[in-house]
Parts: C-alpha cells; structure tokens; sequence
C-alpha cells in the first residue's frame, strides 16, 4: 500500500524566475506606455497656462496603462481595454484640452522624434507580447502544421530590388526635411510618406515576382493596372512644380 507524498516532501517551485519571467512580461508593455506617457503626454499637461484638467487626464492614462499591464495576463479583455482604448482616450483627451501648445512652432523636433519611437514601441509591446521560456508550439491547444516551404528559391535579385525600395523610402523621408518652412513642410513630408510607403510596396512586389512565372496581360489589362499609379505619379509632378513655382 503506497501513500501520497506529502506537500512538504515536494520539491518547490523557484519563485524568482517566475517572478522576473512575470516582471519582465509586464515591463515589455509598461515601459514604452510609459516612456511615451512620459515625452508626449506629461510636457503638454503640466503647462502653467492651462487648467487642472490635463493634468486629470494624463494621471488617468497613467493608472490604466498600469493596470492594463497586470491585467493583459489573468483578464486579456479588460486589460487590453484599458491598456490600449483607455490609455490612448485619455492621452487624446490630454491633447484636446492642451491645443494651444500643440502647434506647429512651439513643438521640439527631439521631443517629437523621442515621442514617435515610444509610441512605435508602446505599439509592438502590446501587439505581440513574448514570454522568457515559453513557445507558441508548446501551448496544447496549438494546431501544429507541416513547416511551410517557400514557392521559389531565394535570389539575389530580391534582396536588390527591396534594398532598393528601402534605400529610395528613405532618401524621401530625408529630402523632406531640407524644407525650412513650416507651412510647406508638412505637405511635403506628407507627400514624402506617400512616396516611401508606395516605393515599399512596388519593391516588395518586385521581389516576389521573382523567379515567378510571367503571364501576359491583355493590353487593356495593363492599361488598368497602370492608370492608377499614373494618376499618381501626375500627382506628384504636380506638387513638385507648384512648390517650385513657389519657391
């Protein structure tokens, strides 16, 4: 006859890996919020000229963004409600009640710089969270698949043309900013994002075209396909010839 071993007879669980595999989870999503809380959210909040009310609502953005962070693991709905929605309402609501120092000429090109890689890592924290010791595979409810094999063999010929693509993205983004006034600046780096997202996509296209096989549109095919792009391109002639006129 065999007994059950007792609680004091198993072995115990290392409390401090658990302890910093939790802490480490929640600081992927709380960090960013809070760097980004921190450069964009609290300047505007704490100008004299305003009232008590931005203030109000930047402490509010705080409090859920923390608690969203501990609740993202135990409760997914409500602390991705209030880690995300709740968070990014009060900050909204932080810039709504401080417009007068959002303007143009009173905003500090590092501070927006700083800012924008927060809120780009506050956006890949709370999209794909990972966990020390953990893989995708190892969770039961995982419905394995045989490994997905490419269509065609990797070619040089794409890694150059979206090389290429990002090379030509980023000129753009840097051309941009070579204009000193304000009022033209912002078309032109609007127009420049466009151009960088479309010089991107056209290059990833390209490189998955490669080592396809080719089939041969219709002419009236080809016009359609093109006559966007066109209208485009016309577009941005356009845009280009008026600044230069009016330079």
């Amino acid at each position: 006859m065999t007994t059950a071993p007792s609680t004091a007879d198993l072995p115990a669980r290392p409390l401090a890996p658990t302890v910093l595999a939790r802490l480490a989870e929640v600081g992927q999503v709380l960090l960013p919020g809070i760097y980004a809380w921190a450069v964009t959210v609290v300047p505007a909040a704490t100008e004299r000229a305003h009232t008590v009310w931005p203030t109000v609502t930047a402490f509010l953005a705080f409090v859920l963004l923390v608690a969203g962070a501990f609740l993202a693991r135990g409760r997914p709905r409500i602390g991705y409600a209030l880690g995300i929605w709740g968070f990014l309402i009060a900050c909204l609501a932080t810039w709504l009640l401080t417009m007068p120092s959002l303007q143009v000429e009173r905003l500090d090109p590092w501070r927006a710089g700083a800012g924008t890689i927060g809120w780009a890592l506050y956006g890949l924290g709370w999209g794909t969270p990972w966990r020390i010791g953990r893989h995708p595979e190892d969770d039961p409810r995982a419905q394995l698949h045989p490994k997905l094999e490419p269509r065609n063999p990797p070619s040089l010929r794409t890694a150059l043309s979206v090389t290429a693509g990002a090379l030509g993205a980023l000129a753009c983004l840097l051309l941009a900013w070579r204009v000193a006034e304000p009022e033209r600046a912002l078309l032109l780096h609007g127009a420049a994002l466009a151009c960088a997202v479309a010089l991107i996509n056209v290059s990833a296209s390209i490189g998955l075209a490669q080592g396809m096989k080719r089939v041969a549109f219709a002419p009236r095919q080809r016009i359609t396909y093109a006559f966007p792009w066109i209208m485009a391109i016309s577009a941005l002639v356009v845009i280009a010839v008026a600044w230069l006129l009016g330079t």
